[in-house]
């Protein structure tokens, strides 16, 4: 995973409350910050999809917004456990 950390202020307008990353974050990972102090997640913002979230007021004109969040970076890849066959029947002790 990656972090990423995007300025989204050109997009406050006073009466906007939907914003766009332009980057997929993981679900759960968003962390939107508004004149620097960060928000809270339900209360100020929800995330709309893998790219948007939503704020409850719009942003007025000259404050700053910001996104921070997690996105899968280069490499990586889930990971699942390999299941080696053991010999072992299922139910036998």
């Amino acid at each position: 995973m990656a972090t990423r950390t995007l300025d989204l202020t050109d997009q406050v307008t006073g009466f906007t409350t939907g914003f766009v990353t332009l980057e997929e974050f993981l679900p759960g990972t968003l962390e939107v910050y508004l004149n620097g102090v960060r928000q809270r997640r339900g209360i100020f913002f929800v995330e709309a999809g893998p790219q948007s979230f939503t704020t409850t007021e719009p942003p007025q004109v000259g404050d700053a917004l910001a996104a921070q969040f997690e996105v899968p970076g280069a490499g990586d890849a889930p990971v699942f456990p390999i299941v080696v066959p053991s010999g072992i029947e299922p139910g036998s002790p």
